[in-house]
Parts: structure tokens; C-alpha cells; sequence
């Protein structure tokens, strides 16, 4: 699908960029609000970065990995932001929730849903900060260890050990949770 997507906004079809924005932002804002712990300045950081994009939009087929490249360019717009508002980097990447946006038509089943996410939420919260970013980036946005090793600047095999610790450690907390 991105293939397709990309194909239309490198021909300069703004519903195409429109779709693309759409199916990509949230991930990406998640991604920027755990570097800034702001939503104002996140939200300007994925904005711009998109800008840039379609303003670059006849380059993109240099582009081997849009997904990487996106994911490199917010991180890299954060740590800018952060440097010019000295700003400590936050650790916390489970703030944010996406529960709004949701929707399920039975109470009951909302209420053990919500229930659910609460409980592995806390445990994911639980986990090092370190492997809660990659957990995030691979579980939660479907990234790839080699996507993000390039986005983290880490080794394939560092994410690997990363998530296996997370995984671990995260049953561990479940079972004690009785989930």
C-alpha cells in the first residue's frame, strides 16, 4: 500500500499524500511525543517533517524505506528541538494512549477492554525504558528489527535482546498481574 501511495505523491496527488498522512501520522506523533513530552511541539515535528516530504516529494524514490526514514527524520527533527529548548530527553513512551480512538458498541466488552489494556499497560510501563521503545516501535507499530536498529542507531541483535528482555520480563509482570 505505501508502494502505491508513494507512487501517487511523487506524481503530485495530494489525496494520495492526504491517505498516506493519514494511515501514518499517529505512529509517528507517538513516536515525537516520546522524545519531546509535549503535544504541541510533537505535533509541529511530524507536521514539518510530512511538509518536507512533499515538498521532496520528486525524490522519493531515493528513498529505500519510507517507514525508516520517517521514523530517522522525527527523531532527528526531536533531538533538534530539544537542543535548541534544552530540554532533558523524557524516557516514557506509554503516556499517550490511543483509547479515544476506539470504538466499540457494547459496554460490557468496552469496560474488560479497557480493563485489559490498563493491566498490560502497567506492565508495560514497568519494563526498562529502553525496552519499552522497542517494544512500542515493533509490537505497537509494526516496524521490523532492522528498521528499528536504523532508527535507534543500535545493532539488529542489540533489538533483538532488547524485545526478548522486554517479552520476558513482561510475562513475568503479567503472571504476578494474574492477567
Amino acid at each position: 500500500m505505501n508502494d502505491v501511495l508513494l507512487q501517487k505523491i511523487r506524481a503530485g496527488d495530494q489525496q494520495g499524500f492526504k491517505e498516506f498522512y493519514h494511515c501514518t501520522f499517529f505512529k509517528l506523533y507517538q513516536f515525537a511525543f516520546s522524545y519531546v513530552h509535549t503535544k504541541e511541539p510533537a505535533e509541529e515535528i511530524v507536521n514539518d517533517v510530512f511538509l518536507a516530504l512533499w515538498q521532496k516529494r520528486a525524490e522519493l524514490h531515493r528513498i529505500d524505506n519510507i517507514n525508516v526514514y520517517l521514523y530517522v527524520c522525527v527523531k532527528n527533527a526531536c533531538l533538534n528541538y530539544l537542543r535548541r529548548n534544552a530540554l532533558p530527553v523524557p524516557v516514557s513512551v506509554d503516556e499517550l494512549s490511543a483509547d479515544h480512538l476506539q470504538l466499540v458498541a457494547d459496554p460490557e466488552l468496552l469496560v474488560l477492554q479497557k480493563e485489559t489494556q490498563r493491566i498490560v499497560r502497567e506492565a508495560i510501563e514497568q519494563l526498562p525504558a529502553r525496552c519499552r521503545l522497542i517494544f512500542k516501535l515493533i509490537k505497537e507499530d509494526g516496524l521490523t528489527y532492522k528498521e528499528v536498529a536504523a532508527i535507534l542507531d543500535i545493532s539488529v541483535k542489540t533489538v533483538d535482546n532488547q524485545l526478548w528482555l522486554g517479552l520476558k520480563k513482561l510475562a513475568l509482570l503479567l503472571q504476578e498481574i494474574h492477567v
